[in-house]
């Protein structure tokens, strides 16, 4: 046990000492292909083929942010063999994702009264919807990026539970595998492709409660991010060839659940090639990480504003796609620079 607190500690010295441009240009790119998912650019686009391959490679987004997430936190929560120390920087973490979750949900409160506004249902089921979708979806009406803080919340307050009781780290991570299986079965059971009534029926209690099981797999990435981290996890270039093979393979021969699961491996495998990437010719590292937080906090409140102002709503194109992006990085830099005058922007962007 010691000789693997040692590793870890080594381990987090060189993560101190290492400027990851793979991953601040990897998160960049994703960020800019979450706009992408939320206002369809390619939505005249009906060849079958490429909305698979489409739909596919969104998938890779959240998993990827989830994964460099556990990297650079679980790496600091093991920096000390004691438990209490342990445990108060997971905490201070946690607290600091609720409190970004409370500030972007209030941000985005117009936006969902807007629509409660225009749904014509009685108040009190709005009220109902806004509860079940902040503490059980992750979202309101646009503000579906926010699903991610509230799985990072779930996740990291189960984690901590799991750590109060003492399990180490490997046992954490074999838990994070199951309670992944469990949301690909509740997805599967959301879409309502079995013919059993009884699974029917559970697949309906679950759509209401959660609407799919992805706020169930934010464990699984942050406990695989955390373990490659503190190399816990070691992945060879064959081992990574192989886990794309299986990956795409079971895209092309879908199997309920399992290739759900395995799709898992490639935004795994994305993260290892990106994240030794040296990148020298990027000098602004700086940008693309602020960027990429900004672009995906901000984009649909730049997204509605501009269809309510310029379209109508709903509406989705290549117009709203381009806007979307690029007001958040013209205002990236205003954020950069005024951060330390105004410490509420580094407290909604990091």
């Amino acid at each position: 046990m010691l000789r693997l607190d040692a590793l870890m500690m080594d381990t987090i010295r060189s993560l101190e000492r290492k400027d990851f441009k793979g991953v601040d240009l990897t998160k960049f790119v994703l960020a800019i292909l979450v706009v992408a998912g939320h206002t369809h650019p390619f939505k005249e686009i009906t060849n079958p083929i490429f909305v698979h391959l489409w739909e596919r490679l969104l998938l890779l987004v959240v998993p990827y942010f989830f994964i460099a997430a556990g990297f650079f936190l679980f790496p600091k929560v093991y920096s000390s063999p004691d438990k209490t120390s342990r445990l108060q920087t997971l905490w201070l973490y946690l607290k600091r994702i609720i409190s970004l979750y409370i500030y972007w949900t209030i941000i985005f409160l117009p936006l969902t009264l807007w629509y409660f506004s225009h749904d014509n249902l009685i108040i009190e089921k709005d009220v109902v919807l806004f509860i079940r979708g902040t503490f059980f979806f992750g979202e309101n009406f646009y503000s579906w990026p926010l699903w991610f803080l509230l799985s990072m919340i779930y996740s990291l307050t189960f984690i901590s539970l799991l750590m109060f009781i003492n399990l180490r780290v490997r046992t954490i991570f074999y838990i994070s595998i199951l309670i992944f299986a469990v949301a690909m079965i509740f997805n599967y059971l959301v879409a309502g492709e079995s013919r059993n009534e009884f699974l029917l029926m559970l697949g309906k209690i679950i759509k209401y409660l959660f609407l799919t099981g992805r706020l169930f797999t934010g464990m699984f990435y942050l406990m695989i991010g955390g373990l490659i981290a503190m190399n816990q996890i070691r992945i060879s270039k064959l081992a990574m060839v192989l886990m794309v093979l299986i990956a795409l393979t079971f895209q092309f021969v879908e199997i309920e659940i399992i290739s759900p699961f395995l799709f898992s491996l490639l935004p795994i495998t994305l993260f290892c090639l990106t994240v030794d990437l040296k990148l020298e010719g990027i000098k602004n590292g700086l940008f693309l990480r602020k960027c990429s937080t900004v672009m995906y906090f901000t984009h649909m409140i730049i997204f509605f504003l501009y269809t309510l102002i310029f379209r109508t709503i709903p509406y989705f194109g290549w117009d709203a796609f381009l806007v979307s992006v690029a007001v958040p990085m013209i205002l990236t830099p205003i954020i950069i620079r005024n951060e330390e005058r105004f410490p509420f922007l580094k407290q909604l962007f990091g």
